[in-house]
C-alpha cells in the first residue's frame, strides 16, 4: 500500500530531493509539496478517502484542520463521512482557535486532519483548541507522516503514508557541510530550531 501511494506522490511531483529549510527552522534532503496535492482534487479526494475509510466505525460528527491544508482536506474528509467541517487557525501567538462557524459543542465527536506531519506542533495545537471547546477527539490523521520517531497524539493515529526522514539542524546538517545550495519552499517563514 504504502509503495503505491509513494508512486502517486512521486507522479505528482509531491516528494522532492534536494537541500530543504522546514517551516520547523530544520533542513531535510526530502520535501513534501503539500500543494501538489491540494491543487488536485481527484488526488485529494483519493488520499482522504483512505482517511475516511479508516474512522468510518468513529461516528464522528465534525472534522477539524489545522490551517491552510488541514482544512482543505479537513473539509474532503468531512464530505466523504457525512460530517460539518471546521478550521482551526492561527491566533498570532502560537495558539490554534475555533472561532468561524458553528464552534464546537461540548461532546462533539471530533477527528482531526493534517497534511504532512513532521514535528508535531499544528496537531498538538489543534487538539488544545478542541480540548479548549471540551469536544471529543475520536482520532488524529495525516497524508503525509515524515516524522523520524513516532509521536504519541494519546488518540487513534492514522497515516495515509509514512516516510521517516531524517531532519538535521543548520550546524549539524550534511547538506549545509558539502555546500549544497538550500531551498526554501512552502508559505510560512521558518522558525528557527532549538534542536
Amino acid at each position: 500500500m504504502n509503495e503505491t501511494i509513494e508512486k502517486l506522490l512521486i507522479d505528482n511531483g509531491v516528494i522532492l530531493k534536494g537541500h530543504f529549510l522546514l517551516t520547523s527552522g530544520l533542513h531535510s534532503g526530502l520535501y513534501f509539496e503539500k500543494f501538489k496535492i491540494l491543487e488536485n482534487p481527484k488526488v485529494s479526494a483519493l488520499l482522504c478517502s483512505k482517511i475516511a475509510m479508516h474512522f468510518s466505525t468513529y461516528d464522528i460528527e465534525k472534522v477539524i484542520g489545522p490551517t491552510t491544508g488541514g482544512t482543505i482536506l479537513a473539509y474532503e474528509v468531512a464530505k466523504q463521512i457525512g460530517a460539518y467541517a471546521g478550521i482551526a487557525e492561527e491566533d498570532g501567538k502560537g495558539k490554534r482557535i475555533i472561532k468561524r462557524g458553528s464552534g464546537i459543542k461540548e461532546g462533539e465527536k471530533i477527528l482531526i486532519v493534517d497534511d504532512v506531519l513532521t514535528t508535531g506542533g499544528s496537531i498538538k495545537a489543534t487538539i488544545d483548541a478542541v480540548l479548549e471547546h471540551r469536544g471529543e477527539i475520536c482520532g488524529v490523521s495525516v497524508l503525509i507522516d515524515r516524522s523520524e520517531k513516532a509521536l504519541n497524539f494519546n488518540y487513534p493515529f492514522y497515516a495515509v503514508y509514512k516516510k521517516a526522514v531524517e531532519n538535521y539542524t543548520k550546524g549539524d546538517c550534511p547538506f549545509c557541510k558539502q555546500g549544497v545550495p538550500l531551498s526554501q519552499l512552502g508559505g510560512k517563514k521558518a522558525v528557527p530550531s532549538g534542536r
